[in-house]
């Protein structure tokens, strides 16, 4: 009448996860990281204050996309969202927005070329 079906729980093989996706937190806070990892310091409260930190920030995605911590496609999500983030926080900042999106736009176009 009815069959039994074995069960197939403990033979399966578990799949390898892929680094890029593993989400990690952040060691301070214990929250999920998701703008751009840990290598990457951000001196005094949130937000850009200089041209310097948006070029560190920008190195760190390009360092870890080629690393392989991140795919092509989120690298490019991350040097997106830093685009359109970058508001002056600081005096230092003000009047140069468009130098610090012309920085990212080419640590972006080294993404591509990669």
């Amino acid at each position: 009448m009815g069959r039994k079906r074995k069960s197939r729980k403990g033979k399966r093989r578990k799949r390898k996860r892929n680094i890029a996706k593993v989400k990690r937190k952040n060691p301070r806070t214990g929250r999920k990281t998701y703008y751009l990892g840990h290598r990457v310091k951000d001196p005094g409260e949130a937000g850009l204050a200089s041209l310097r930190e948006v070029e560190d920030i920008c190195k760190a995605i390009l360092n870890d996309y080629r690393k392989g911590r991140l795919t092509k496609k989120e690298a490019s999500g991350r040097f997106a969202r830093l685009h359109n983030a970058i508001m002056p926080r600081d005096k230092s900042l003000r009047g140069k927005v468009r130098k610090a999106k012309s920085i990212v736009r080419k640590y972006w176009a080294m993404l591509s070329e990669d």
